[in-house]
């Protein structure tokens, strides 16, 4: 059979959708929710190399800027290069 779904390309597996939403709807926890208020975006250089992770060059570009890195809460945008992108949220 798996031959024979090979041969005509994809096989497609589906369900009955209200088996899905009675499930999710049964399994549903409560989710808390936090405002996070995003500051400023920042490109910190990086060697880019097996030497630095990308979060030493965060944590220093943060000390940089007058940030305290140990208490600043940051979130990673992308990481290139010879560049990480990263904004600071609160």
């Amino acid at each position: 059979m798996l031959l024979i779904a090979l041969g005509f390309g994809t096989m497609s597996l589906t369900t009955n959708s209200e088996n899905v939403t009675k499930a999710s709807v049964n399994n549903q926890k409560a989710i808390e929710t936090e405002n996070v208020v995003v500051g400023p975006t920042y490109t910190a250089p990086w060697l880019g190399d097996c030497c630095e992770s990308p979060f030493s060059a965060i944590y220093r570009d943060i000390a940089n800027r007058g940030y305290d890195p140990n208490t600043t809460s940051y979130m990673m945008i992308s990481v290139g290069t010879n560049t990480v992108t990263y904004t600071i949220t609160n």
